[in-house]
């Protein structure tokens, strides 16, 4: 049942955005519209971010109390090991692949035990994100979003090491020059496997958007991604 409920979290997610996707279709049917293959569009027409960021990880067995206890609760390195990679699809739509690592350290609280030995903490995660510009317009230099997904966590510390998560979070892009930004993003990952905890997941990085090769294709660096004292064409 917990599995069940768990894995209803990012469909809906889905669901709803795939509705949304339906009704912006909708209203730009008279428009220019992806040519070819969606897949092959992905992979060659459409923008690409890679990330480099620092990251949190706070698992200390109650992800929603104590957000700002540093010294028990939050594992972090004191550089980035947090590497991210998004493929814009269209309508506000794009998908993200990130990995992540860091180290628990001792004598920090470790799902409601402290934590004795120094542990790895390792995590795989797919995203299907959506850029809430497409809803309140765009703000040149802002981009907030919602994104939803699945994952896979590794911690050496726990007594049952691997879990399967449901995640669900909020972000957003803060572009300074061009196609050159920070990141900052805030996902809670529910564990799927039984006797395994959730944990909140924290990350603040650098990203750089590569335009690709997409002529006048839909999803073309606009305005949103430039400076903001430049003008540019959509």
């Amino acid at each position: 049942m917990k599995f069940f409920k768990l894995l209803l979290i990012p469909a809906f997610i889905l669901v709803f955005s795939t509705h949304i996707e339906a009704q912006i279709k909708a209203r730009t049917s008279n428009k220019s519209t992806a040519s070819g293959g969606g897949f092959k569009r992905l992979i060659k027409k459409t923008p690409w971010t890679v990330g480099l960021s620092g990251h949190v990880v706070d698992d200390d067995g109650t992800p929603f109390k104590n957000l700002f206890n540093v010294n028990k609760s939050w594992n972090f390195l004191s550089y980035p090991v947090r590497v991210t990679l998004d493929g814009y699809y269209q309508a506000g739509f794009s998908f993200q692949a990130e990995f992540a690592y860091t180290q628990y350290k001792s004598g920090k609280i470790i799902n409601s035990e402290v934590n004795a030995s120094i542990g790895t903490f390792f995590s795989s995660d797919v995203h299907l994100k959506y850029d809430l510009n497409e809803l309140f317009g765009p703000t040149n230099w802002f981009d907030p979003y919602v994104a939803a997904g699945y994952g896979f966590t590794l911690r050496t510390v726990a007594k049952k090491p691997m879990t399967v998560t449901s995640n669900i979070g909020l972000g957003f892009n803060i572009w300074i020059y061009e196609n050159l930004g920070f990141n900052v993003q805030s996902m809670a990952k529910f564990a799927m496997i039984e006797n395994t905890s959730n944990y909140l997941h924290h990350s603040v990085g650098v990203i750089y958007k590569f335009s690709g090769s997409q002529g006048s294709r839909p999803g073309k660096l606009g305005k949103r991604y430039k400076f903001v004292g430049k003008s540019s064409k959509r």
